[in-house]
């Protein structure tokens, strides 16, 4: 292996690992609010437009089982909603719940305060070299995804989002 390829790699690495660690500490956060990364993404997918849980599972690449459970714990925790399709009463459009958007409010600041202390300890300079290297790496992906016939899309970012 040529020495660029090692460093690459080496960087790709420890770039996810520090990713996991952040996830991970973000999760532990959350558990005390009754969250976690995994129902945040799901709580914040759906506030920007109710779903299909076919759909769901086809955006985070997941296998419809393990969306289906997960929807399941949100609608026992009423947090989401599931009501039929008028067009095929067989299919159920999953919906986020004021309760969902209350969690997505409380949950949100503590991922905002973890991501605050990290990225926010670089410097102006770094953040901007930081955000065009992820724009130029995303578009990379993009490419690549396209060339391997995956769906393109990105997952939605975790922000606040407003009732209206």
């Amino acid at each position: 292996m040529e020495p660029q390829e090692v460093h690459l790699r080496a960087l790709a690495t420890a770039f996810g690992w520090t990713w996991y660690r952040m996830r991970r500490l973000i999760d532990t956060h959350l558990a005390s609010q009754g969250a976690s990364m995994a129902r945040l993404k799901l709580l914040v997918y759906l506030a920007e437009q109710p779903s299909r849980s076919t759909d769901i599972a086809s955006f985070f690449d997941q296998a419809p089982r393990t969306v289906t459970q997960a929807i399941d714990w949100l609608e026992q925790n009423d947090l989401v909603t599931r009501s039929p399709v008028e067009e095929d009463r067989r299919v159920k459009l999953v919906e986020i719940t004021d309760a969902g958007r209350a969690m997505l409010e409380q949950a949100l600041p503590l991922y905002d305060g973890i991501v605050a202390k990290t990225f926010g300890s670089l410097t102006a300079e770094e953040l901007e070299a930081l955000d065009r290297a992820i724009l130029h790496l995303d578009k990379v992906v993009d490419q690549l995804e396209t060339q391997a016939g995956f769906r393109q899309g990105r997952v939605p970012t975790l922000k606040a989002h407003n009732d209206g």
